[in-house]
């Protein structure tokens, strides 16, 4: 019933009042990408995870090296067709990375000549082992160059003293890898009784006749010292000096 000012009215229905309107919900606040300090300590925090991460990856590496090192036994120049030719001189064939590893744990290897030019590879392997590394291109039946010699010798100085050694191999420890043995050690000084002293028969049998010829005309060379040989007779290692190393 409504009243009005003379009292009730009737005929007039009674309205319910209205409810008031809902408030609305405030919007949702928006997500804005990081910006300022906050960013850079995120990018930074991936910067060490990756780093994290790859640092385990080259642990783990080494972690298998270290352990397939320790199944090729006591003697890795055996399993690589190879030996000792003097101190400081080791040959054989091709190495595999562990065997590198062994080499140098167990022979202190701190030098690698390849014979049969450049392995990326092996190079590789020998940076991350912190050895010398050095590729020269022999062709098969063939014995190295007098220029090689050279860079031979001054390689043998940096990386043989002090109870390292330098490996010096072709494909198999054959004959490339036996005539440059030889060559180096009559290039220090040795006779070549010596070195028939230091070299095995089975390693010199090995020879082919390139290379005993090479080294015949490096043994003239030395004895002559420069002096003229006979005339008619050219010697490709005519300048060759001793060169100790």
């Amino acid at each position: 019933m409504v009243v009005g000012r003379g009292g009730p009215v009737t005929g007039i229905p009674d309205w319910p009042t209205p409810a008031p309107a809902p408030t609305p919900a405030p919007a949702p606040a928006q997500l804005r990408p990081a910006i300022g300090g906050g960013g850079r300590r995120a990018r930074t925090v991936l910067i060490w995870q990756a780093a994290i991460a790859i640092a385990l990856v080259l642990v783990l590496g080494i972690a298998k090296q270290v352990v397939a090192a320790r199944e090729v036994g006591p003697d890795p120049l055996s399993a690589l067709g190879g030996g000792t030719v003097a101190a400081g001189l080791d040959i054989g064939g091709v190495p595999q990375d562990y065997q590198l590893l062994a080499l140098a744990a167990s022979y202190h290897v701190d030098g690698v000549v390849s014979l049969s030019g450049p392995s990326v590879a092996e190079q590789v392997t020998a940076a991350s082992l912190r050895l010398g590394y050095l590729a020269l291109t022999v062709p098969p039946g063939a014995a190295p160059t007098w220029a090689q010699l050279r860079t031979l010798a001054g390689f043998m100085r940096a990386h043989a003293h002090d109870g390292d050694s330098v490996y010096v191999h072709d494909d198999i420890g054959g004959g490339r890898a036996v005539a440059t043995a030889c060559m180096l050690l009559l290039l220090r000084g040795s006779s070549w009784a010596s070195v028939q002293q230091d070299v095995t028969a089975p390693a010199l049998g090995s020879l082919s006749q390139r290379q005993a010829e090479a080294i015949r005309q490096l043994i003239s060379a030395l004895q002559l010292r420069g002096r003229p040989g006979q005339p008619g007779q050219r010697n490709p290692y005519s300048n060759a000096r001793i060169d100790p190393w």
